[in-house]
This record gives C-alpha cells, sequence and structure tokens, in this order.
C-alpha cells in the first residue's frame, strides 16, 4: 500500500519484507523515484523480518534517494527489526525509528529556553510555503543533526498545514523554543477545535487521518489539544529530542 503526501511518500508493506516481496516493494519504490518526491517513509508496523534481499534493496534505494538530496527511513520498527539492522551493521546508513518509543524525559519546571521565537502565521493558504521556509530557517538555529532538522521541518510542515486546513491560517501562532535537550514546535490555530488521546489513532479516510500519522514517525512526542487559553482552536505541540553529543 503506498499513499503520497505531496513531495512525501508513505509504503506499508503488509508482511515480511523477503525475497517473495521484495519484487513488489522494489517497483513500488522505483515508482516512487520516478517522482520529485524527497522523503519516503516506509511503514513496518507489519513486518517482522527483513532478509537480505531486502536489506540489499533497502540500502540501494537509500543511496538513490541521497544522492538526489532525500531520505528513505523506516518507521514502527520493531525490536526485532532493529536487531536485524544492527547486525548488518546498517543501522547508522538506514534512518530508522523504534515501533515503541522511550518515554519523552520530563522537562524540569524551572528549565528555560536557549532561545525562542513566536510569529503570527499570515492568513491566506497561499502563504504556507513561506512559514514552511520559516520553520526550517530557524531550525538552523538549533543544534542538530540534518536528519532531525529534517523531520522537525517536515512535521511542522504538517501542523502549519492543519491550521490552514481547519482556519485558512487566520490569527495561527507558530513557536518554536530551543533547550538544551530538546526542540519543541508549537501551532495554535483558531479552527473550530480538535483533541486526539496519545494513544488513539486517527480516523484515516482519502484526504484526512495521515497528517497525524506522519507527524508521530517523525518526532519523538505530538500533542493534539483543544486550546485552553480561552480561544476556540487546536494546538499541535512538536517535540523532537537532540542527540546528546551535539
Amino acid at each position: 500500500m503506498k499513499n503520497e503526501m505531496n513531495d512525501i511518500a508513505v509504503i506499508a508493506p503488509s508482511g515480511d519484507i523477503d525475497i517473495n516481496t521484495v519484487p513488489l516493494l522494489r517497483e513500488q519504490l522505483d515508482a516512487v523515484l520516478d517522482t520529485e518526491t524527497r522523503r519516503v517513509i516506509i511503514g513496518c508496523q507489519n513486518v517482522d523480518f527483513i532478509d537480505s534481499s531486502g536489506l540489499a534493496l533497502l540500502l540501494s534505494r537509500t543511496r538513490q534517494m541521497v544522492a538526489r538530496g532525500g531520505v528513505l527511513s523506516l518507521a514502527n520498527a520493531s525490536p526485532q527489526i532493529l536487531r536485524i539492522f544492527q547486525i548488518a551493521q546498517l543501522i547508522d546508513i538506514l534512518h530508522v525509528t523504534p515501533a515503541d518509543k522511550p518515554p519523552l524525559p520530563v522537562l524540569a519546571p524551572d528549565a528555560m529556553p536557549r532561545w525562542s521565537r513566536t510569529m503570527k502565521v499570515p492568513a491566506g493558504i497561499e502563504h504556507l510555503c513561506e512559514c514552511r521556509r520559516r520553520v526550517s530557517e530557524l531550525l538552523d538555529e538549533v543544534a542538530m543533526g540534518d536528519q532531525a532538522r529534517f523531520d522537525a521541518a517536515l512535521a511542522a510542515g504538517e501542523a502549519l498545514s492543519n491550521a490552514y486546513d481547519h482556519g485558512d491560517g487566520k490569527d495561527s501562532l507558530l513557536s518554536i523554543r530551543a533547550y538544551a535537550d530538546r526542540v519543541v514546535v508549537e501551532v495554535r490555530d483558531r479552527g473550530c477545535g480538535f483533541e486526539i488521546a496519545d494513544d488513539e489513532e486517527p480516523e484515516e479516510s482519502e484526504e484526512r487521518g495521515r497528517g497525524i500519522r506522519l507527524m508521530r514517525m517523525l518526532m519523538d512526542s505530538v500533542e493534539v489539544r483543544r486550546r485552553n487559553d480561552g480561544v476556540c482552536g487546536t494546538s499541535v505541540r512538536l517535540v523532537k529530542l537532540l542527540d546528546p553529543v551535539a
């Protein structure tokens, strides 16, 4: 199964990636490579095993994506899948996100951000692209790896898309706060207000529900809550932990 979202493609194999299923996955990946897609995410929620032919395919297509300035990553990987990549010594080459993320460390009540920026989101869907560019510029100021920065920018773009979808961006706010161990991105819109529990799966239709799934794949924490500041709307709070050596 393949879902395409602008310049992002999400492929979700229905079972193991082995010599039997590699031809289909190769066909799906090559179809994506024939487009301008810059990010390919392979959802591994149904994958329990990847054999050598699957590893070879993923490695070769990863190299092709990198050569064109894109990224191929695996999301929702089980501990067994992570172990396979460790044994094959590919864990540092392929970007793999585990299925069960560790709990987000609690931020100390007195922790102050190293810096913070807040901007009013301009109304009108035609401004979405410039807002995404502004997010990328701000994230360039954060001491984080290129991969983490790319993920955070993509997730923030999804949150901004929601703000425009639900309220045309009017009176929406974007804030980015950089702490010693994390970056926090928050988008608050003036739509009708929406909330989803952390363990709740969003309903997915032809055009809806994929944004939250994608943000969860990319970030360490995603909170979607109704605003509690007396204003009707939704607050999307995204957290990306920084590399300890950064």
